[in-house]
């Protein structure tokens, strides 16, 4: 099998769960023992428009998936 040099070398890793549940925590020692960056989905979201109103119960936006 010929290999293609396009392909990912690293992979992705999803960290998901319930606001307040220590993911940003997580993800960022997940990302300084492995070296791999860590990209924060609704900051993300956040700073590219991607994102609607405000939730105030789980403190947190509603992301649009459909602006992806």
């Amino acid at each position: 099998m010929a290999q293609n040099s396009s392909r990912r070398k690293k992979p992705n890793i999803l960290i998901t769960g319930t606001p307040g549940t220590g993911k940003t925590t997580t993800a960022t020692f997940l990302a300084v023992v492995t070296k791999l960056r860590h990209i924060n989905v609704g900051d993300f979201a956040n700073e590219e428009n991607l994102t609607n109103d405000w939730d105030d119960t789980f403190d947190c936006y509603y992301i649009n998936e459909d602006l992806f």
